[in-house]
């Protein structure tokens, strides 16, 4: 349970610190990927020739953290912990000015449709289920097309950021940012 100066945290305290952090912790694992597939970087070069599998288990390991992070962030089952159970919180608040913050992320999230779909179907077929339906005799974009999935990874790093800066708003519309997300905030924003 989370505590916030002595006291024991709202489900929507929880949620909401739960939901940044998740998001933060993705964010890295997507940023050193991309550390390490840059091919152009001798010293890479080098790491990936002294360790072969060693490196290639440390990209699909860092793969399944992006990937099953950004579907769990995105599950629309309701009894996840997603960004639709936490918007769905704070509309259940009657907070005039968070119900205008949670109407104006929906919005947003919207424009961001395809990637999310794209990441959530990654999940089922790369890592959620191994089944028949997704199995790999019948060969598609997200059966073994690195490329898309990169590219899938690389525009997570958007919505990331802006789901985790978004939560820092709702915190503060909420009661006044008791959970500090704003101090986080100032380190973890990219410039």
């Amino acid at each position: 349970m989370l505590y916030i100066k002595g006291d024991e945290a709202t489900r929507l305290q929880n949620v909401l610190f739960t939901i940044y952090f998740q998001c933060k912790d993705i964010r890295e694992a997507n940023k050193q990927y991309f550390i390490c597939t840059n091919l152009e970087d001798n010293r890479i070069l080098e790491k990936i020739n002294d360790f072969p599998s060693l490196f290639s288990t440390i990209l699909d390991s860092m793969r399944y953290r992006i990937v099953i992070g950004m579907g769990n962030i995105f599950d629309n089952n309701p009894k996840s912990l997603s960004i639709w159970k936490l918007l769905n919180l704070c509309e259940q608040e009657g907070k005039e000015k968070l119900n205008k913050e949670v109407k104006k992320i929906r919005n947003e999230l919207s424009n961001y449709k395809d990637t999310i779909e794209n990441i959530n179907t990654l999940r089922d077929k790369m890592y959620g289920h191994i089944e028949i339906k997704y199995s790999l005799e019948i060969e598609d974009i997200y059966d073994k097309n690195f490329e898309f999935l990169n590219t899938q990874i690389l525009l997570s790093k958007k919505i990331l950021n802006y789901i985790m800066e978004e939560c820092v708003k709702l915190s503060k519309e909420y009661d006044d940012d008791k959970l500090g997300l704003h101090f986080s905030w100032n380190f973890d924003k990219e410039k």
